[in-house]
């Protein structure tokens, strides 16, 4: 499922026109990262926690030269699933 698709689905479920559910959609999205950047974490009880990892510096190798290069700390966003969610999954298989 994509965005559009999501928007649609939103817009069904909801009984609102599908620009508004896209506009929900990308203000979920825009309140996630401003949290993220700030170093907070979004928590939807039951669903999921969205927050963000830090990876130290470390050493990588060029793939195609193979020289070494110094690969800088960052933080990359982390998405933990809930319980409600992983239940829901597991009676899937």
């Amino acid at each position: 499922m994509n965005r559009k698709d999501l928007a649609n689905v939103i817009a069904d479920k909801l009984d609102i026109a599908q620009p508004v559910a896209m506009q929900f959609i990308e203000t979920f999205e825009q309140i996630v990262q401003t949290t993220l950047s700030q170093g907070d974490s979004v928590s939807l009880m039951g669903f999921g926690r969205f927050y963000r990892k830090r990876h130290g510096a470390r050493i990588g190798r060029h793939p195609q030269t193979g020289n070494e290069i110094m690969l800088p700390a960052r933080y990359v966003p982390v998405f933990s699933a809930g319980k409600t969610l992983k239940e829901t999954l597991s009676l899937t298989v």
